[in-house]
């Protein structure tokens, strides 16, 4: 059975961004990431749980809550209902902020 992905607004937020940024530095590469990113979301409607357990998350058992890694970007969902909601897209290097990011979308 195939889910759904729903993007929030600050996930598509995220992506203009990053596409933006990226844009401005080489339009090949603005292409690249946002082909990658969205291809890596599409792997979900099929195998939604193939991405890892967000490491910060964790140790609340929130085990709902999942990432898939494209290049240096952390993609964060949520499995709920044959959907997929794409949280948000964060650097690599960057920690998912708690209580503001994920409480909103419980």
């Amino acid at each position: 059975m195939n889910y759904s992905i729903i993007f929030s607004k600050k996930a598509l937020e995220d992506l203009d961004n990053i596409i933006e940024y990226y844009f401005t530095l080489n339009k090949t590469t603005a292409l690249k990431y946002y082909k990658g990113i969205i291809e890596t979301t599409e792997k979900l409607k099929k195998f939604p749980q193939i991405g890892r357990i967000v490491p910060e998350l964790e140790n609340e058992l929130l085990d709902t809550y999942r990432e898939l890694i494209f290049e240096n970007y952390r993609i964060i969902y949520r499995i709920a209902n044959q959907q997929i909601f794409i949280i948000k897209i964060i650097d690599g290097k960057q920690l998912l902020r708690l209580q503001v990011e994920i409480t909103s979308y419980k």
